[in-house]
């Protein structure tokens, strides 16, 4: 179960069952996981939760606080570490971390997928301690992509769009045929019939169109601000950059993403898995391109928006902070409804096609 975990993120589960121990808890839950992220300052999680003042101190307290309110006087006196278990939403938790790390083009789960994980799983008791904190979960997100690229940027071997979503969609449907294998041979174990499973083109069709929405999404923001995090690495080296310079670079960027998700695209379609009776055609390509173009130029608008934003902050310019923090709500919402033409865009590529068999 956790092989796929770095030393963060190691460190993480065993300080969540040290959680366990002193709140007398037999169970790690969301938020004891959530408190663990906070126990090294340094690593990607804690570093985007701390830009929201949320730190290992006040996180303690709250939930410590919500742990008193839910269990009241009913617990026990003393819990073993070796006996405590995982809540069945841990084990969710740990299994979406790992589709982050696929979306991220990463070999191995760190500590920040963890974070993306708890707050995409949704749990209650997690989630409104974050928001006692005052956590805004969108800029969390967002926040926890500008930190990993920050950190990409100084590698060598940043991960790239296409090779992630390849892999990564090969990846998960390969997990799945194992387990519907390991379905059959269990029916066939028992002595019963196995159950009705979807053929290899039915669950090749049903991972793009939950996956690969996701794979594209996460790389758009994910490329954007790598170039960012690049352009600032330039001026750092070389002095400050003209602008028509910086414009010329990121725009070429679009540009190239835009080009390298058609190849995606035609990869997976036609090449990998050969499961579509045509290719999608020119004007399908350029709706999807288009979309990622416009995500790529809203998520560039952001970028801007955030550095005017701290520098308001900084001036203490309350009227100016409270209309910048109008725009980004604008800017979030076109986030969330480009989102939605990328899914349904997709879908309606995949479905309109007979799979063949």
């Amino acid at each position: 179960m956790f092989e796929k975990f770095d030393e963060g993120a190691m460190d993480v589960l065993s300080a969540a069952r040290q959680e366990c121990m002193r709140l007398r808890s037999e169970q790690i839950a969301p938020e004891h996981i959530l408190l663990a992220l906070t126990r090294d300052p340094y690593n990607i999680a804690a570093r985007s939760l701390g830009t929201m003042n949320i730190n290992a101190e006040n996180l303690q307290k709250e939930v410590e606080r919500a742990h008193k309110a839910n269990r009241g006087d009913q617990e026990p006196d003393f819990v073993a570490y070796e006996s405590i278990t995982l809540a069945d939403q841990c084990q969710l938790i740990i299994d979406r971390s790992n589709d982050f790390r696929l979306f991220f083009g990463r070999e191995k789960i760190g500590p920040e997928h963890l974070l993306l994980a708890v707050i995409d799983q949704g749990d209650e008791n997690a989630l409104r301690i974050l928001e006692e904190l005052g956590a805004n979960l969108t800029f969390l997100r967002r926040q926890v992509m500008n930190f990993a690229a920050k950190q990409e940027s100084l590698s060598r071997f940043a991960p790239v769009a296409k090779i992630t979503v390849i892999s990564g969609i090969s990846e998960m449907i390969s997990r799945h045929l194992q387990s519907m294998e390991a379905v059959q041979r269990l029916a066939q174990t028992a002595g019963m019939k196995a159950p009705k499973l979807p053929d290899r083109a039915e669950l090749v069709l049903m991972v793009f169109l939950a996956y690969l929405p996701e794979f594209l999404l996460t790389q758009v923001a994910f490329q954007r601000y790598l170039v960012e995090e690049t352009i600032k690495l330039l001026r750092q080296r070389t002095g400050p950059l003209e602008k028509e310079t910086e414009a010329t670079m990121v725009s070429a960027a679009a540009q190239n993403l835009r080009s390298e998700v058609r190849s995606i695209i035609e990869h997976l379609w036609t090449q990998e898995y050969r499961m579509l009776s045509q290719m999608p055609d020119e004007a399908e390509h350029e709706e999807i391109g288009s979309i990622i173009e416009d995500l790529w130029w809203t998520y560039s608008e952001e970028l801007a928006l955030h550095e005017v934003f701290d520098e308001a902050l900084d001036d203490y310019r309350r009227k100016h902070v409270l209309n910048l923090q109008k725009r980004k709500l604008e800017l979030s919402q076109r986030l969330t409804k480009l989102k939605q033409r990328l899914e349904e865009t997709l879908k309606q590529c995949f479905l309109k096609r007979t799979i063949s068999a």
